[in-house]
């Protein structure tokens, strides 16, 4: 038996704190290298930025899909959450796009503008926080 064991993190109950889960793991494992290449303003390899990016919008779409309202019955309170959830993955869609149309060069679209949006993105991230733990979340 050992002394000190990894604490095994299991997926969360409750599905907006799941779909909150797997954002921030595609943010974690696969964004964080663009987010960082965009915010020190250095160009981006467009094609492997496109694969990455091709897979993380399949991803944000499942996601976005399974916690629509169509799909998941949620309470009244749930349903502010939810519709932050599909806002901020929709705004960091639209700002992925409007930079691979411009092929990740940081002098074409405005690597500052683009940066500030994903510290807002981020700040929604944190106040989002408070919202789960309202709705009594496994997962902020």
């Amino acid at each position: 038996m050992a002394l000190f064991r990894k604490k095994k993190v299991g997926k969360p109950r409750n599905p907006l704190g799941n779909a909150l889960f797997e954002y921030d793991t595609i943010i974690k494992k696969s964004l964080q290298e663009i987010i960082n290449g965009v915010r020190s303003k250095r160009r981006l390899n467009p094609r492997k930025t496109e694969k990455i990016l091709e897979d993380v919008y399949r991803k944000f779409d499942n996601i976005t899909d399974r916690i629509s309202k169509e799909n998941l019955k949620i309470d009244y309170r749930s349903d502010k959450t939810r519709y932050i959830i599909i806002d901020m993955i929709s705004r960091l869609k639209a700002l992925f796009k409007k930079a691979e149309e411009q092929d990740f060069d940081h002098l074409k679209f405005n690597s500052d503008k683009t940066a500030s949006e994903i510290d807002n993105i981020e700040n929604i991230r944190e106040t989002l926080k408070k919202k789960m733990k309202e709705i009594e979340s496994d997962y902020l």
